[in-house]
């Protein structure tokens, strides 16, 4: 009876499972299916990363690195013989913005084979590379991710790529590649080896518990052609989304060759869950000129002695400004944190009922980004609302507070732009901003357009280079009169 119980369970299973399929192979015999879903075994959410690094290979050209990788847990696996095997494809589109084609369009797959395909024994991630060389142009880059095994198990990654001359009269710097590991090698027949280095890459970008050590590699092109020999650093630093400075590592540049390549590594075990930059720069002392490279990266720390933050912490909110808060005061805070928090911040603070329990949330909210316990104040929260108030004043449009406009948030969230290059009353477009912010993900431009002729001076973003914000190459043609 109980065998019969079981089977009929598969059977009614199975049969939802094919009437869910979005493929069109509904006409598979049931007996078949059957077969195939008892060797089937679930999986964890989805989870697929990507991303690139830039390398000069001529005048004219560049090597672009894309990387890609999925968790263990979050492919489904099938029983293959006495094993258990997991695939994951890629498809990688490079589409060239100027031309509007596409000039790339190829898949590859990874794989992963297991003896035994518990949850608990899936604790890797698959990790591929692919090295391409490309002319210098603009390109949106599109990597589609999938499970070979359930090919509705899907995510999509678009991200934009400038890629411009590099000139032997200027140094310069590659892209500042993080790595979960680099180890010395002599291995050319691996996809990490690069320059006598294994770089094992990390595209999610994600470090802390685990992964305590982030690796970083650059190269540096012509190094001292524009620089003093005498008064030139390598510098790498890493700071906090306010600025301020965490760690930093400082050398004399390497003077006996045009081309060469800086590695190292930080310990990141001591920091705090958030987001953070790591930025390498070429630096004359004298002159004050400086080349640079930043990126951004992620912190996940479970320890509890770092996020359990309730029991100073009980001590430290008695002893704060947060109990003096007003209810209305509250409400305005979460309000203004908008650009901060996540859906699960949004959660649980619908769940909150008493105006305590909201000065608590935003208590530790803070504290969990104060980069500080030295100091009473959490400096990262001083920050943003004293962003907040310049943006008040500065941006205000029509009956909208200035940081609720386009440029406010952008101000909000990056900080004052590195320069502002204003195109105002001209013959055939429309008013609008460009601002450049030089050191932000290796340097990256906002605009902003009046799409509104209604003299209000409304400015909606219409482009940027930022991850994560709107992009539109043809925006220009879009603010034409």
């Amino acid at each position: 009876m109980v065998t019969f119980l079981l089977f009929f369970i598969k059977v009614v299973v199975t049969i939802k499972f094919i009437l869910n399929m979005k493929t069109h192979k509904f006409l598979i015999p049931l007996v078949f299916s059957l077969l195939i879903f008892s060797n089937i075994y679930s999986a964890d959410n989805f989870y697929f990363d990507a991303d690139y690094s830039v390398f000069r290979s001529s005048s004219a050209k560049s090597i672009l690195e894309v990387y890609f990788s999925f968790t263990q847990k979050g492919l489904i696996f099938v029983k293959t013989g006495n094993d258990f095997v997991g695939a994951a494809n890629t498809q990688i589109i490079i589409y060239d913005n100027s031309a509007s084609k596409e000039i790339f369009n190829e898949t590859y797959a990874l794989q992963s084979k297991v003896s035994d395909s518990a949850q608990a024994k899936l604790v890797s991630r698959l990790i591929g590379q692919q090295n391409l060389t490309i002319p210098n142009g603009n390109y949106t880059l599109t990597f589609i991710g999938y499970d070979q095994n359930n090919q509705n198990r899907k995510d999509t990654i678009k991200l934009e790529l400038n890629l411009t001359q590099l000139e032997e009269s200027k140094s310069s710097l590659s892209s500042l590649q993080l790595a979960s590991r680099i180890d010395k090698s002599s291995d050319s027949s691996s996809i990490f080896f690069k320059n006598g280095l294994e770089l094992t890459p990390n595209p999610n970008l994600l470090f802390g518990s685990n992964l305590n050590k982030l690796y970083y590699y650059i190269e540096v092109y012509y190094p001292l052609v524009d620089f003093n020999t005498d008064s030139a650093n390598f510098s790498v630093v890493v700071t906090d989304p306010s600025g301020k400075l965490l760690y930093e590592k400082r050398k004399s540049v390497n003077t006996k060759n045009n081309v060469y390549a800086e590695t190292g590594f930080f310990n990141v075990d001591s920091l705090l869950t958030g987001s953070y930059f790591i930025t390498a720069a070429l630096i004359d002392n004298v002159t004050a000129k400086k080349v640079s490279r930043e990126k951004k990266f992620f912190i996940y720390n479970n320890s509890p002695k770092k996020q359990d933050y309730t029991n100073l912490h009980e001590e430290g909110f008695m002893q704060s400004e947060f109990i003096l808060l007003t209810e209305n005061q509250v409400e305005d805070e979460f309000n203004k944190m908008i650009y901060l928090r996540n859906s699960s911040d949004n959660n649980e603070w619908d769940n909150l009922k008493t105006i305590d329990d909201k000065r608590k949330f935003l208590y530790k909210f803070w504290k969990r980004r104060d980069t500080n316990l030295n100091t009473p104040r959490v400096e990262s929260r001083d920050e943003f609302f004293q962003r907040i108030k310049d943006a008040n004043k500065q941006f205000k449009e029509n009956f909208k507070d200035g940081w609720k406009s386009d440029r406010g948030r952008i101000y909000v969230l990056y900080g004052a732009p590195s320069e502002v290059e204003r195109h105002f009353m001209e013959a055939d477009v429309k008013n609008y901003e460009i601002w450049t912010y030089d050191f932000f993900e290796g340097g990256t431009i906002c605009v902003f357009g009046e799409v509104q002729t209604s003299g209000e001076g409304t400015y909606l973003l219409v482009h940027s280079t930022m991850r994560n914000e709107f992009k539109d190459p043809d925006w220009l043609a879009k603010l034409k009169k």
